[in-house]
């Protein structure tokens, strides 16, 4: 027995040498990467790993694993995969490309992103607070209450028919008035000398307009100074605000300006006088340009423009524009074709008429022809729904001024066609194809023009404005992205949480980024879309309405998991409504 014991042991030696040897062995993975290894290759989609074996390139390429995503893993965003480093001894080769797959029950089936944190921008102005105080402020105020353009609402009267007398009686008084673009006819147009009608030459604002431009008689000779007033609408459309007018005008020259330039015209300053409107109008809306400005040279674009008040001018504010160009960047003409006013506006109904009416998301709006149904006992008419299109194009040379232009034109026609009669307008839904695919630009930058515009020329109480793009997502909580945006999603999750408890309809509970999409897909549109809404519309709506019950209503129509329309069918009809 002892003579067989350095036997055993040299058999037990020469197997553990052959074990060691063996290409089994060889291509064990390190002890390091264990269970938890695994678990990591789960979450992450890992690359092949790369070899320089020469027989590598007939072998079939390793298969990436699939990660199983958890539904609070919804809201990362690729940055946030990728930074979120792994113990280094257990770091594989990674994408930050999340990889699809059948998700359990449990989980979410929503496979996209429905929030964001939201960059907040904001267009400091001059007069912004000084101005709400001054006298001039005070009569822009009086004169809008007298006319009508301001409206309180009436408390509630207990008469529902109220509402409807008063569009009966109002289409009678403005039968053949108020015709849809009369302010745009005005303040659009190549560079004249000679803009307005000057049949009266001897009234005090044509006397003042001579003797302004006696100052600028070279400018008025070459074409580069314009005048806007909105005294020739006077008769035909009471309701106009000069104001408005003002600041449509203003974003019109600038739009102007970049095109003339596209054509090789060789002014670089060019003139508005606008006689009826305050400085401290004038100059907010020389500060919304030039905040503008400066984002524009971060981009490098080819020209930009600067606005400031010309100190020529005493009795009358004018504004010069200088054009900057960038010599680096070449002005290429955009190839992009964009559907037609005709397209949008047919695409956009369908879209009104599916999800406003049918679905009900807004309660008050029962028609792709008008909207405000169910407030007349507040004071508020039913009124015509203004579709509008713009032809600017998102990164392009002039795009964001002549959207600007475009919208200021509408939100002054909607105006001077008061809200009520047969040529009264409730909203407008104003379609710019050109920043479908540029949701950030166009939810930042845009919007927040467009509100400061509202300030500059103390608008708050006249309308409000709202944020639509196919793309659209919920903010997420983390920033404010300004008015006109959907409600963040922690307040949207309190909403369904609160409500659903407690109906009928909804027992099955839903994720958040299930929630999200619901609130996201409220603001899908086929096209990027500013809506205008009357402040007294939105007033009303907001005092008739339980805000949370219709948003954890609208959730459950849209995205609820008994009943609910899903998303794969929210996605198909948006994509059927972009084709029509």
């Amino acid at each position: 027995m002892a003579s067989a014991l350095p036997f055993l042991v040299a058999i037990l030696l020469l197997q553990s040498c052959i074990a060691l040897l063996s290409p089994h062995h060889c291509n064990r993975p390190p002890l390091m990467r264990t269970k938890s290894f695994r678990q990591h290759t789960q979450k992450y989609a890992a690359e092949p790993t790369k070899t320089t074996d020469t027989n590598s390139s007939s072998s079939p390429p390793v298969q990436p694993k699939k990660r199983r995503r958890k539904a609070d893993s919804f809201f990362l965003t690729n940055s946030q995969l990728t930074n979120d480093k792994l113990p280094i001894e257990e770091q594989p080769a990674i994408t930050s490309a999340l990889v699809n797959e059948p998700l359990e029950a449990k989980q979410s089936q929503c496979p996209f992103e429905f929030a964001m944190t939201f960059k907040r921008y904001r267009v400091n102005l001059s007069n912004d607070r000084s101005a709400a105080n001054d006298p001039e402020s005070e009569k822009r105020r009086s004169r809008r209450v007298q006319r009508g353009s301001i409206n309180k609402l009436v408390n509630n009267l207990g008469s529902t028919n109220k509402g409807d007398k008063e569009v009966k009686k109002s289409k009678k008084s403005d039968e053949g008035k108020n015709p849809w673009g009369v302010v745009s006819n005005i303040v659009q147009g190549v560079f004249q000398s000679d803009t307005t009608d000057s049949t009266n030459r001897d009234n005090p604002n044509n006397k003042l307009r001579k003797s302004i431009e006696v100052v600028y008689t070279s400018e008025v000779k070459d074409g580069s100074f314009r005048w806007i007033t909105s005294e020739e609408m006077a008769q035909s459309t009471p309701l106009a605000d000069e104001d408005f007018v003002a600041a449509a005008a203003f974003w019109r020259m600038a739009s102007d300006i970049i095109i003339s330039q596209q054509q090789r015209q060789n002014e670089k300053k060019w003139y508005l006088a606008l006689p009826e409107t305050t400085v401290a109008v004038a100059s907010n809306l020389c500060d919304i340009l030039n905040w503008y400005g400066d984002l524009d040279k971060e981009d490098d674009a080819s020209m930009h423009i600067v606005a400031q008040l010309d100190s020529r001018s005493d009795d009358v504010p004018v504004i010069q524009f200088t054009l900057s160009e960038n010599n680096d960047q070449v002005y290429q003409q955009p190839s992009k074709l964009l559907p037609s006013a005709a397209d949008t506006e047919r695409q956009t109904k369908a879209w009104v008429t599916r999800l406003l009416v049918e679905l009900g998301v807004c309660p008050f709006t029962k028609s792709s022809q008008k909207s405000g149904q169910g407030l007349g006992d507040m004071g508020v008419p039913v009124a015509n729904i203004m579709y509008r299109h713009s032809d600017a194009l998102s990164r392009s040379d002039g795009g964001i001024y002549l959207i600007m232009a475009d919208a200021w034109d509408a939100i002054s026609d909607m105006v001077a066609a008061g809200p009520s009669g047969k040529r009264g307008v409730s909203s407008i839904l104003l379609s710019a194809p050109g920043f479908d695919d540029d949701f950030t630009l166009w939810a930042g930058p845009v919007f927040a023009m467009l509100e400061a515009g509202v300030s500059a020329i103390q608008a708050e109480e006249m309308i409000g404005v709202v944020c639509f793009h196919p793309q659209y997502v919920v903010p997420d909580g983390k920033s404010w992205p300004g008015f006109g945006h959907m409600h963040s999603l922690p307040r949207l999750k309190n909403w369904y949480n609160q409500y659903s408890s407690g109906s009928a309809e909804s027992t099955i509970p839903l994720e958040d980024d299930e929630i999200a999409a619901g609130g996201a897909f409220q603001r899908r549109t086929p096209h990027a879309v500013i809506n205008v809404l009357r402040a007294e519309q939105l007033e009303a709506a907001e005092g008739r309405r339980s805000t949370g019950e219709l948003y954890e209503r609208n959730i459950r129509v849209l995205m609820g998991k008994e009943g609910g329309i899903g998303l794969e069918k929210l996605t198909k009809d948006l994509r059927l409504e972009q084709q029509l």
